[in-house]
């Protein structure tokens, strides 16, 4: 008779763990594994049959007794063993019994629910159980010269951790993506957007994914978690059969006690930091370019943009009209007056007027927001009404002699 082995069918091997390893290491052991040897996320061709075997060594020692009779070849001895096998085929030999009628056989009692790992709640790249997973796919960019390489960050997260994953692809495609030509910066802005938007989501794997979370808390006990992660598996849910499955399992669900539910605040319900974070660098560039504009633009253009907005600032004043205008003496009311060759600030510059200085208004502006003035050393142009003032001190007058003689009576 061959030599009986320890392990004979590599169960421990297959968990990681010690022969003498205790409940607590076999469960950790199995969940460890199980995450990364599911099929659901694992693309291995090979990881059905991987975690198949995984759950089968699992299913044989979390089971005291199972575990047992699977130990006892190399925990009793060869020579004991053989002795309890012998006992054991003597027990079970067939006896002969008097011929009777036959008899319907009996129903099998259905075997009691084995643990698999619908019961198993997903968990999050951080290590942690939520009640709100959600399996997200973000686009990675990466340019080079004439080659763009896109890539995918994907898995199970929370929130937190999928406003990290957002940013990080973000971040990393806003410094790599665009230094491939021509097809670097469409992928670049394609693959942010996706991000900004907050990843993509299958919608039958997240329903899948939900509906498993949701089986995970009933089985713990918490109905109210269970609930609200089959409703959210009900809206991800576009195909049939997984629609249907979602139905079920809310339909099994016992009533709430009261007729009332705890309510469970919707995480992903609104966009939260990541965005606002994603677009920081185009804020920085759009600021940098306007900059860059506002000191590179010439003078004259700055002045009349200048101007432009302290016309569309400026309180309305009423036009004067040419009886009340011409002929008359005015003081200039601002430090540098613009005096220009025409009734508007886009034309150009003639000279420059003190505060104080007596001008003399030979015209209106239709508009009647610009005089056309003559100054007593000859200089001739138009400056608005809202620089000028037809208050004059009588000894400024006197002291210009015939200059103001044309309407003394207005000038008072």
């Amino acid at each position: 008779m061959a030599n009986l082995t320890r392990d004979p069918k590599g169960y421990y091997v297959a968990l990681g763990i010690a022969e003498d390893a205790d409940a607590d290491a076999i469960k950790s052991a199995y969940r460890t594994k199980a995450k990364r040897l599911h099929p659901d996320f694992n693309p291995s061709p090979i990881a059905a049959k991987q975690f198949h075997r995984l759950h089968e060594a699992y299913d044989t020692l979390s089971d005291p007794e199972k575990r047992a009779a699977y130990d006892r070849p190399w925990k009793v001895g060869q020579k004991e063993w053989r002795k309890a096998q012998a006992r054991q085929e003597a027990k079970s030999e067939p006896k002969p019994e008097p011929r009777r009628a036959a008899e319907p056989p009996k129903p099998k009692p259905s075997p009691a629910r084995t643990r698999t790992s619908l019961d198993e709640p997903a968990v999050c790249q951080c290590g942690k159980i939520t009640a709100q997973p959600r399996y997200v796919i973000f686009d990675l960019v990466w340019g080079r010269v004439k080659k763009v390489q896109k890539r995918t960050v994907s898995g199970i997260f929370c929130r937190t951790c999928a406003d990290r994953a957002a940013v990080k692809a973000s971040l990393l495609t806003w410094i790599a993506g665009w230094w491939a030509w021509p097809n670097g910066p469409k992928e670049t802005v394609r693959a942010i957007v996706n991000n900004v938007r907050g990843g993509s989501k299958p919608a039958d794997r997240n329903a899948r994914l939900l509906l498993r979370q949701a089986r995970a808390f009933r089985a713990r006990g918490e109905t109210d978690l269970a609930r609200s992660a089959a409703e959210q598996a009900l809206a991800f849910a576009n195909a049939l059969n997984v629609r249907g499955d979602v139905a079920q399992f809310l339909a099994s669900l016992s009533a709430p006690t009261g007729g009332t539910t705890r309510a469970i605040k919707d995480r992903w319900s609104k966009p939260g930091w990541a965005p606002m974070v994603q677009v920081l660098p185009l804020a920085i560039i759009v600021g940098a370019l306007s900059t860059f504009v506002s000191f590179s633009t010439p003078a004259p253009l700055t002045e009349m943009a200048k101007s432009f907005y302290d016309r569309l600032t400026a309180p309305p004043v009423a036009p004067a009209t040419t009886t009340d205008v011409v002929g008359r003496v005015y003081s200039v009311t601002k430090e540098g007056t613009a005096v220009r060759t025409g009734p508007g600030a886009g034309y150009q510059l003639e000279a420059v007027l003190k505060m104080g200085t007596l001008v003399l208004a030979t015209e209106t502006a239709p508009d009647g927001q610009w005089l056309r003035i003559v100054t007593s050393d000859g200089t001739a142009g138009f400056v608005a009404v809202t620089e000028v003032s037809p208050d004059v001190p009588a000894d400024a007058l006197d002291s210009m002699g015939g200059f103001g003689a044309a309407n003394p009576a207005k000038a008072n």
